[in-house]
């Protein structure tokens, strides 16, 4: 029998402690995800995975039994995500070669022709910088929408405020973008 989230969750009050185990089993993968995708550092996507469920396990009993229990944890997570961005300001994201150099590598699959890869990496590194560059709200909802796939609804629910600021967001964030990249993509329309 699979137990729920909320029956785990009351599990884990009552002191079984394996029940939680189980909670973080299910969503250690999507937390992991989304603090990879705020924070683009796999060392700190671990930290703030395993901090997130510290501070998940710590606030259970603030846990309403009704909500979404991934809801709740992600609102967690994009929290400590925001705080480890406050945190190591001032450093720059590492750009893609600066990854390969530590072992990893773009998905398998992509064009052959260096010229193309190095057309890419460009464009994907500077695209990851002007994200990367944004403010931490609006860098919150970019993640999630464009890169998670996430709805503006589902959006709103994980940070609790309305859809429209998440739109009003959204929209400034691509804006923000849009004047960090223009000079790209003048280069490549000419």
């Amino acid at each position: 029998m699979e137990w729920s989230d909320a029956d785990l969750v009351q599990q884990t009050l009552t002191g079984k402690i394996t029940a939680y185990d189980e909670l973080v089993n299910r969503y250690h993968r999507p937390v992991y995800q989304l603090a990879y995708r705020m924070l683009d550092n796999r060392e700190d996507a671990s930290d703030v995975t395993q901090d997130a469920f510290l501070r998940a396990f710590a606030a259970l009993g603030s846990y309403r039994q009704h909500a979404n229990f991934l809801t709740w944890l992600y609102k967690i997570t994009s929290n400590v995500c925001i705080d480890r961005i406050r945190a190591r300001r001032g450093l720059q994201p590492e750009s893609l070669e600066a990854e390969r150099e530590k072992g990893f590598e773009p998905a398998a699959g992509m064009e052959s022709d260096p010229e193309m890869l190095s057309i890419r990496d460009d464009l994907e590194d500077a695209v990851g910088r002007a994200v990367q560059s944004l403010p931490d709200r609006y860098r919150v909802v970019v993640v999630m929408r464009y890169l998670e796939g996430v709805s503006v609804n589902e959006i709103a629910a994980r940070l609790a405020i309305p859809s429209g600021t998440v739109k009003t967001l959204l929209y400034r964030a691509r804006e923000m973008l849009r004047s960090k990249l223009r000079p790209l993509l003048a280069l490549e329309t000419k």
